[in-house]
């Protein structure tokens, strides 16, 4: 009999649907994972803010913003590790169908298969973001004096304990990336346990005698537990070429990861420039809600990301090995976005009330709306950013054009914190309108 190819599934077929279903599936762990971190983060502030002297909780807050100023750069490490990792799955050898899931390599039953790490690949990657961070590191101890100022800090250990926190942290994130990127989502989400954990536990307790110190280290201690937890899973080795992080690919990533920054932020900082002091302070409450919802979507990505640098072709021109992984990634990501803006629009003003009070000026229910349905369309724009990542286009840098947008029509209309809103709204939707016209271009059409 003559050979004939397998007939190609056709769009919204059980393959598709599987596909979705499988990337959700792993991605759950995450997601469980960083909803617990999230409450627990509120139980540790709550508690600290009732035992702590004012002045005391005053300076840890002021510290742990100080540390989440550095989320940035240490996404960048997450993702572009995650594309190391996925990079070596899509290089590696396919099975007899020619064709690769989401967490692998395909063979001819069209089961899959974990990836695994090759040669020293994370051991490599592990040691370069040490001899990054390293120099960063030693220059936040040595500006320990000066940051203890500018904080008011009691303490020089207070501002010093940032140091070490952050070389924890970013390595970890290097292991975080190389274990999403083989698909290994349950050990991510059990050190973002592991971390929780000992921070809730260590962190209050310590915080009695020591008061800040206590509880800074207490944070360092539960990353560290992190970081010992994932270096366990990523230290082994296999054969295989080893795959090295190299800085031009994680300087692209830092490019585009910050350009989402700007994007999904640029009209907080704007509206605090504009506005009068209540109507700025109404915005930011507004829009940190906002940003809120965007938190499980962005634990999605980082699951979803590494799937659809697997499945673009690792040589141009080639047909993608998984094209309709941007469909599910847009499923994926986008329901808890949607789900969570919905939940918000729904009840503004229980929300506001629940979280600061009932002192608002009128109308900051219907800005809370408006703001969580911008949030939630902004998790769109990342996935799309992130698939254009994943083909090494120039796409991604779109967001950046969007912020630009945004500070340009914010410029012009900047008359209430409903006009703000509205101008970062329009933005939005003609980034998101580009994005999806090319992106979507780009995946349909390899599909042919």
């Amino acid at each position: 009999m003559p050979h004939t190819a397998p007939a190609r599934p056709r769009a919204g077929s059980g393959v598709q649907r599987w596909t979705t279903r499988r990337l959700a599936t792993v991605a759950g762990p995450v997601l469980v994972a960083i909803t617990v971190q999230s409450v627990a983060n509120l139980v540790f502030h709550a508690v600290l803010g009732r035992s702590l002297p004012a002045a005391d909780y005053g300076a840890l807050g002021s510290v742990l913003a100080a540390m989440t100023l550095v989320a940035v750069p240490l996404t960048a490490l997450q993702t572009a590790s995650a594309r190391l990792a996925a990079d070596g799955g899509r290089t590696a050898q396919t099975g007899q169908t020619g064709q690769t899931g989401l967490t692998g390599q395909t063979g001819q039953t069209g089961q899959t298969r974990q990836t695994d790490l090759t040669g020293h690949t994370g051991r490599s990657a592990l040691a370069r973001t040490l001899r990054l961070l390293a120099p960063i590191t030693v220059l936040l101890i040595v500006a320990a004096g000066p940051l203890r100022d500018v904080l008011h800090l009691g303490s020089w250990w207070d501002a010093a304990l940032v140091a070490p926190t952050l070389l924890i942290s970013g390595t970890l994130a290097t292991a975080r990336g190389l274990l999403l990127g083989t698909s290994r989502s349950r050990t991510v989400a059990n050190t973002y346990l592991v971390s929780t954990t000992i921070r809730l536990g260590l962190g209050v307790v310590l915080a009695a005698p020591l008061g800040v110190t206590g509880a800074l280290i207490g944070t360092a201690i539960g990353e560290l537990a992190a970081l010992l937890h994932a270096t366990q899973a990523v230290w082994p080795e296999t054969p295989g070429p080893t795959r090295h992080l190299a800085l031009g690919d994680l300087a692209r990533t830092t490019a585009v990861v910050t350009g989402l920054f700007a994007f999904t932020t640029v009209d907080l900082f704007l509206a605090r420039h504009h506005l009068p002091g209540d109507a700025s302070g109404a915005y930011v409450a507004a829009a940190t809600i906002g940003k809120t919802i965007l938190a499980l979507p962005a634990a999605a990505m980082s699951v979803a990301y590494p799937r659809l640098v697997s499945a673009w072709p690792a040589t141009p021109g080639q047909r993608p090995r998984q094209p309709s992984a941007l469909r599910s990634a847009l499923v994926v990501v986008g329901a808890p976005a949607l789900a969570g803006a919905l939940l918000v629009a729904s009840a503004p003003g229980l929300v506001l009330t629940l979280l600061y009070g009932s002192t608002f000026p009128p109308g900051t229910e219907s800005l809370v709306r408006v703001l969580a349905l911008v949030a939630g369309a902004s998790a769109f724009v990342s996935v799309l950013a992130h698939a254009a990542m994943a083909r090494s286009s120039r796409v991604a840098l779109l967001p950046w054009v969007g912020a630009a947008g945004q500070v340009a029509a914010i410029s012009l209309w900047h008359s209430s914190p409903m006009a703000i809103a509205a101008a970062s709204g329009a933005a939005l939707v003609v980034t998101l309108a580009l994005l999806a016209a090319l992106e979507g271009r780009a995946w349909s059409s390899a599909r042919r």
